[in-house]
């Protein structure tokens, strides 16, 4: 007879028990995935950020590093509907990415297009490290 708990085998297998209170496998929905990329010319970061508005996206440059945040409420509420559980309130993501020290942020575009973010920094031989808040179109 085996005694082996299979769920011990999957805690063994990913690192820690899958029905602990924080979610270890599969995709974490409070991180945005990010694509980082530098060309000859511009460096572009592109983030997915699904389901978030254009006004509750926060594109910023400071002290050598891009920070992506983005906020939204789930849902609003509905008088007709009694929850027994709610969950889906908030939901915020951030994420930073350190820049190249030959980039003008001053020059920076940002997009958002079916929940996709783009950013796109030029490059430059010059060095600057002031902040700057970059406008989503």
């Amino acid at each position: 007879m085996n005694t082996t708990n299979p769920f011990d085998e999957i805690e063994q297998f990913l690192g820690r028990s899958p029905f602990s209170g924080e979610r270890t496998w599969g995709r974490d929905l409070r991180t945005a995935d990010i694509d980082v990329a530098e060309y000859d010319d511009e460096f572009v970061v592109v983030a997915d950020l699904p389901g978030f508005d254009r006004d509750g996206i926060d594109v910023r440059t400071d002290d050598g590093r891009l920070t992506i945040a983005a906020e939204r409420d789930a849902e609003r509420e509905d008088a007709d509907r009694r929850y027994l559980r709610r969950e889906r309130r908030h939901e915020s993501v951030t994420r930073t990415v350190d820049l190249p020290a030959t980039v003008r942020p001053e020059d920076a575009a940002a997009t958002y297009r079916h929940g996709v973010l783009t950013v796109t920094i030029p490059l430059d031989a010059l060095d600057t490290d002031e902040g700057h808040r970059i406008d989503v179109n």
